[in-house]
């Protein structure tokens, strides 16, 4: 078993709670976009998107407010991946890692509880499996003592199989090999990269935003519309104060330990 780094909270599962997975990330950002609109890849057309999705662990959210528009922004680690065909019979795959989401609030409520997901019983109330948005929480993994805990945990991990490893494990694993590693999420310097559904009464839309340049990220990749360095000129107050991103940081350095030590085992074990 792997050992534990050391820093980590005391609690059994760390600073987890949940494990955000939006499974067709097109269709949850751009409803409106038209049925012929084609994306590329390295000045290359791409013939089909088998699939375009993320995976995102918070650590702590906010609330953002333009104009009369209310926004949620959640910090955390994640990864934008996908999967598709540039020329029939070839498939590629890309990524893009991200540590922070922009969501519409009335989107994130309406995929919440507005769309008739299913939401399971206690224990696992804060299981919700909607359409393009599930969420599942990590306390349904966590060892229990009690006779009853192993029936629960059975349960909660048959959940987890069908809906979340079987249909994402390539990217879980992804995720999983980049947290434990000490590039992505754990540089003091770190830059922020906020994958954004939509901002700004619809002038921002399927974005992502980074805090400085970096050409390689930049590169564009099937189901993103844009990516460039203009998180500074999006949310200027977030992002001014040298120290709360230092702690945002550090928190999300936290995150990303906790779960490719404790979280990843639990779902991939």
């Amino acid at each position: 078993m792997r050992k534990r780094p050391l820093g980590l909270t005391k609690s059994p599962l760390g600073r987890l709670k949940s494990l955000i997975v939006i499974s067709d990330w097109i269709s949850f950002s751009e409803i409106a976009r038209p049925a012929d609109s084609t994306w590329l890849y390295k000045g290359q057309t791409i013939q089909s998107i088998n699939n375009a999705s993320v995976i995102f662990i918070p650590v702590d959210f906010s609330r953002l407010i333009y104009n009369t528009s209310s926004y949620i922004l959640l910090y955390g680690a994640g990864i934008y991946w996908t999967k598709f065909s540039v020329y029939k019979q070839t498939i590629t795959t890309d990524t893009r890692y991200i540590s922070g989401l922009v969501i519409p609030e009335e989107k994130w409520l309406d995929n919440h509880f507005n769309t008739e997901p299913f939401v399971f019983p206690p224990p696992y109330d804060f299981m919700i499996v909607g359409d393009n948005l599930q969420e599942f929480s990590f306390n349904a993994l966590r060892t229990e003592e009690e006779s009853t805990g192993y029936v629960r945990r059975a349960f909660g991990r048959g959940i987890i199989l069908a809906q979340l490893v079987f249909p994402f494990k390539e990217p879980l694993v992804m995720l999983r090999k980049t947290t434990e590693s000490y590039e992505e999420f754990d540089s003091p310097t770190a830059p922020m990269r906020v994958l954004i559904s939509e901002f700004a009464e619809g002038k921002v839309v399927n974005e992502i935003s980074l805090e400085s340049p970096n050409k390689k990220y930049e590169e564009s990749t099937p189901g993103i519309r844009k990516i460039q360095p203009n998180l500074l000129k999006i949310f200027p107050e977030k992002w001014s104060n040298e120290i709360y991103l230092n702690g945002l940081r550090r928190e999300i350095s936290i995150i990303s330990k906790d779960f490719a030590f404790i979280g990843a085992p639990l779902i991939l074990k």
